[in-house]
C-alpha cells in the first residue's frame, strides 16, 4: 500500500473542497510540480517497441513524491480531474510529437481517460484541439479507459467514443477483468485492445486460476479480433507464460521502469525500433507502477 501521507504543502484528502483541490492542481501545473513518466510497451515475441504509456507524477515543493494512487482518485472526485487530464494529455501528445520529429513515426503514446472526463460534453473537441496544437497525428494517440468508466456511461459518452475513434484515435480497455464488463456491450464499443490487469499477470505463474483468467482473456480478445496488452510484467517466467498464451504486448519492469522524458530519448537512441529491446531484467525497480 502506497504511503498516503501528505505534507502541509501538498494535498490532503481530509478537509479539502473540490474547488480547493482544483486550485492546488492548477498551482502544481504552474509550479511545474507535475511531470510525466513513460512506460515502454513491447511485442511479447519479438520485444519490438510498440509504444509508451504516459503516467503522471507529482513532486511536492519539499521534494516529497505524492503517489498517483493518492492524487488521481482525489482529482476524480471533482473538477480537478479535468485540469489534470487536460495537462496530462497535452504533455503526452507534445512528447509523442517530439518522437515523431526525431524519426520514430510508429510509437504511439497511451493516456488514461477517467470516467469524469468521458462524461465531459466537450471532450472530443478538447482532444482534437490538443492534437492540432501539438501536431500529433490521431493514430499516434491511444486513450485507455477502465471497464467501469466505459460501461457505466450513457449514450452521449458512447457517442463521444465513436467520434474519437472516427477521428483516428485508438481506444484501449484498461484493467480488464477487474470490473463488470457486459460481453454484449463489449462488441459495440470501438476498442482495439484489452489490457489485462497486473494482479492476474503477476499471479499467473503460481496461481492456476490467475493463469486460466489470463489465457481466457487472450482467447476472448482474439476471438473478437482485438489485441491484448499485459501490464505489470516483472519476470522472464511471466513473459514466457504470456508468449505461450499468445498475448500480443507486454508492459512492466521486466522490460523497463517508467522513464522521464529525457530517459525516453536515451532509450530510443540505445534501442533501435527496428531491432529488439533489451530487457532490464527481473525484479521491480524503485517507484510506483500505478497508472494515472
Amino acid at each position: 500500500m502506497a504511503n498516503t501521507h501528505a505534507t502541509s504543502n501538498g494535498p490532503n484528502a481530509q478537509g479539502v473542497s473540490d474547488a480547493g483541490f482544483a486550485e492546488r492542481v492548477r498551482d502544481a501545473i504552474d509550479r511545474q510540480e507535475l511531470s510525466l513518466v513513460f512506460q515502454p510497451q513491447a511485442d511479447v515475441v519479438t520485444n519490438r517497441l510498440t509504444g509508451f504509456e504516459a503516467l503522471s507524477r507529482w513532486r511536492l515543493s519539499d521534494g516529497t513524491m505524492l503517489p498517483p494512487d493518492v492524487f488521481v482518485p482525489m482529482a476524480e472526485q471533482g473538477e480537478a480531474i479535468h485540469l489534470l487530464g487536460e495537462w496530462t494529455l497535452r504533455t503526452a501528445c507534445r512528447a509523442a510529437a517530439g518522437w515523431l520529429r526525431a524519426g520514430y513515426p510508429d510509437i504511439p503514446v497511451s493516456v488514461n481517460l477517467s470516467a469524469r472526463q468521458l462524461d465531459d460534453p466537450g471532450l472530443v473537441l478538447k482532444v482534437l484541439a490538443i492534437l492540432a496544437e501539438t501536431g500529433l497525428p490521431a493514430a499516434n494517440l491511444k486513450l485507455e479507459l477502465t471497464e467501469t468508466s466505459m460501461f457505466s456511461q450513457g449514450a452521449d459518452a458512447r457517442e463521444a467514443l465513436l467520434q474519437l475513434r472516427g477521428a483516428g484515435i485508438r481506444l484501449v480497455l484498461d484493467d480488464f477483468g477487474t470490473g463488470w464488463s457486459s460481453l454484449a456491450t463489449l462488441r459495440r464499443v470501438p476498442v482495439e485492445a484489452l489490457k489485462i490487469d497486473k494482479q492476474f499477470v503477476q499471479a499467473m505463474v503460481e496461481d492456476r486460476d490467475a493463469a486460466a483468467i489470463v489465457q481466457a482473456v487472450v482467447a476472448l480478445a482474439h476471438a473478437l479480433e482485438l489485441g491484448v496488452v499485459a501490464e505489470g510484467v516483472e519476470t522472464p517466467e511471466q513473459r514466457l507464460y504470456l508468449q505461450a498464451y499468445r498475448c500480443d504486448v507486454l508492459q512492466g519492469y521486466w522490460l523497463s521502469r517508467p522513464l522521464s522524458a529525457d530517459g525516453v530519448s536515451e532509450f530510443l537512441a540505445e534501442r533501435s525500433v527496428i531491432g529488439t529491446l533489451r530487457p532490464m531484467g527481473s525484479g521491480p525497480a524503485a517507484g510506483p507502477q500505478t497508472s494515472g
